[in-house]
């Protein structure tokens, strides 16, 4: 039998007074995962798992899989070895993942474990993806937040509203390459920003992660354009020995 784990206890800290509401019915709670990100190790997400399953009915784990490839290729990365890198990355998160799931409380429910990829037929998600299309396109205010958040991972240029606005100067060929591939890369994780529920038929969902991201502001604070659904919430789950930004600052890896 190995060594107990440490308890690990976490500062939450809803987006908004609906997020809070949301979090406290404890329908469902959403764990994203990202790749390539030392954050989300086995010890972490199992101590994630059971403060889920300690204040959820329901909870699913997703890895981000999609569009890897396609950022890696973007920031400079040999064509040849993208794909087996992108491979490498998310079957050492799914592995954790796996460690996570298996070390979960035996009274609890019993969690999920998907992919992204595995909702690229599922109707709901299909319906989101394009509605999160459209807004990049037509929606400034939601596509800025976007191009904002990419750049802070992808380009390093700090906050900015779009691409080649807001006297940023112009764009190189190689920026709007990574921002074209972060787009693809963040809309397939985007749908469930917005509507967890619909995707995965629960009454409601909270969407949990360390940090907040320039995306929440116009998803959650906004009386028109694309939004969060009434029922969705996201929330800020942060180890007690990290500290916690300050709300709305923060930047989500990535990949």
């Amino acid at each position: 039998m190995g060594a107990p784990q440490p308890t690990v206890t976490f500062r939450t800290r809803p987006f908004t007074d609906r997020c809070d509401r949301i979090r406290r019915r404890g329908d469902h709670a959403l764990i994203g995962v990202s790749t390539n990100n030392s954050y989300f190790s086995a010890e972490r997400l199992t101590a994630l798992v059971h403060w889920a399953q300690e204040h959820f009915r329901a909870v699913d784990i997703i890895c981000a899989d999609l569009h890897i490839d396609t950022v890696l290729t973007a920031e400079g990365g040999d064509p040849e070895s993208v794909g087996r890198r992108a491979r490498r990355r998310v079957t050492d998160v799914r592995r954790r993942i796996r460690k996570a799931v298996h070390a979960a409380l035996p009274d609890g429910p019993r969690p999920g474990a998907h992919l992204l990829s595995d909702f690229q037929h599922n109707a709901a998600y299909q319906r989101l993806r394009a509605e999160i299309d459209k807004a990049l396109r037509e929606d400034a205010e939601f596509a800025g937040a976007c191009h904002d958040m990419i750049r802070r991972h992808l380009i390093g240029r700090g906050s900015h509203s779009a691409a080649g606005s807001a006297g940023d100067g112009p764009v190189s060929a190689a920026e709007a390459d990574q921002l074209q591939a972060g787009l693809k890369y963040l809309g397939s994780e985007l749908p469930f920003f917005v509507d967890t529920p619909s995707i995965l038929g629960v009454p409601s969902s909270v969407s949990c992660y360390h940090m907040f991201t320039p995306v929440l502001g116009p998803l959650f604070r906004r009386e028109n354009g694309l939004r969060a659904v009434d029922n969705q919430a996201f929330l800020a789950v942060t180890p007690d020995d990290i500290s916690t930004p300050e709300r709305p600052a923060g930047e989500r890896d990535l990949t």
